[in-house]
């Protein structure tokens, strides 16, 4: 029983950040070099990241609580995939 709670310990402690998902699709908000890289085929660069992105206004909003930024969806941060 000691072996087991020592277990589920180390597991609960093992890496603070969580792993990568994985690679990227081309989902909205994977990042991106240029706009074949994604599915929309909108690879949008803002300040901060360059994303995969899509249009946006009142009548279109951004999926997952993203900000319509200069007609584009900007995410608070990327995906977490790699390219």
């Amino acid at each position: 029983m000691r072996s087991f709670a020592i277990a589920v310990v180390l597991v609960a402690c093992a890496g603070d950040e969580p792993p990568a998902s994985g690679k990227c699709t081309g989902a909205v908000y994977d990042p991106c070099i240029e706009e074949h890289d994604c599915l929309s085929l909108v690879c949008q660069n803002f300040a901060e990241f360059q994303v995969c992105s899509q249009a946006c206004d009142d009548a279109t909003p951004c999926p997952d609580n993203a900000a319509c930024d200069t007609g584009f969806c900007k995410p608070a941060a990327p995906n977490d995939c790699e390219q």
